[in-house]
């Protein structure tokens, strides 16, 4: 088999699709991103259609191979981006654009996969310090138009890596405050799971439940215009929104820690919380993180970090 030196790589989200071309040189493990461009997939009919535009963007050098990490549930040939509804096929869209070969993987798979060669303070921050056990699993979860999960399993060589949709178990109060949330958003929804908060708009639903729960402000307002006002102090529903928010990031994490034996340590990732990273120390989420009955000295131990690289789950597609 030929050698792959690049390829195109693609990180497909409920809002967006970033697609660059990885680059393997010199020997490194780590490919280089570069040609990296962000298409709204609103503007969209498919994966396809938003593959061909950057096809399009790149000219002459097209690489003959694509990997493309999908926010949905996957197998190498087949997927559906859930907050789309698009069904995709990998065969199909090779035969489209005339690539050689197409494959998919769930876009926390990637961002998982990219972690063992992530550097701490370029492309992460440690919010909580821990002992590692490498010979333990590594969770990986975070908020976006949904909410991710995914986990590493060391083999002995390396890293095998579990995606899961995580972000569809029955989300679990831990205030009284919660409960009244949670039975707020279930007249609504029906069910819900940690990704009916844990994602974008999840924010604005505990913005509007805190606003008609007493707490006054403009109901009207978009997550970005939440967490915007939240960084700027002058809103206290906001505020109040983005810290909740987070708390529930942490009890999430922790109990997800839990089942995952994740003594590899956490990585949090998304669209969501780099964004918003100035507010993660003065909120509850470590403290949430731990607050688990008789196993806090289990999470205890557990590091926890903070993705910030932009790109990173580009790297995860190039190198799955």
């Amino acid at each position: 088999m030929t050698e792959i030196t690049t390829c195109i790589v693609a990180d497909i989200g409920g809002t967006n699709g970033r697609f660059g071309v990885a680059t393997f040189s010199d020997g490194r493990a780590r490919p280089e991103i570069d040609h990296v461009i962000v298409f709204p997939c609103r503007e969209y009919g498919s994966l396809g259609q938003m593959l061909g535009a950057y096809i399009e963007k790149l000219g002459a050098t097209v690489p003959r191979v694509a990997k493309l990490a999908i926010a949905g549930p996957t197998t190498e040939k087949k997927g559906r981006l859930t907050n789309l509804g698009w069904d995709v096929d990998a065969d199909q869209i090779a035969q489209t654009h005339g690539l050689e070969l197409v494959k998919f993987v769930n876009d926390f798979g990637a961002l998982a996969r990219a972690c063992p060669f992530l550097e701490e303070g370029v492309d992460y921050v440690t919010l909580k310090n821990g002992a590692v056990d490498k010979a333990a699993p590594i969770s990986v979860m975070g908020p976006g138009t949904g909410f991710g999960v995914s986990l590493l399993v060391p083999n002995g060589k390396g890293y095998h890596t579990v995606s899961t949709e995580g972000g569809f178990m029955a989300f679990a109060p831990g205030s009284r405050l919660e409960h009244d949330l949670t039975e707020h958003l279930r007249a609504e929804l029906g069910y819900v799971s940690v990704e009916s908060f844990l994602c974008g708009e999840g924010i604005a639903r505990i913005y509007r439940f805190l606003v008609d729960y007493g707490g006054g402000g403009d109901r009207d307002l978009s997550p970005a215009q939440i967490t915007k006002l939240a960084a700027e102090g002058g809103a206290p529903a906001c505020t109040r929104a983005v810290q909740l928010f987070l708390s529930i990031v942490g009890a999430t994490a922790g109990d997800i820690a839990l089942v995952h034996g994740a003594k590899g340590g956490i990585f949090l990732g998304g669209g969501i919380l780099p964004k918003i990273a100035d507010m993660v120390g003065p909120s509850d989420l470590l403290r949430r993180f731990v607050a688990k009955g008789a196993q806090s000295a289990y999470v205890e131990t557990i590091p926890v970090h903070l993705i910030t690289a932009k790109y990173a789950a580009l790297v995860g597609a190039a190198v799955a």
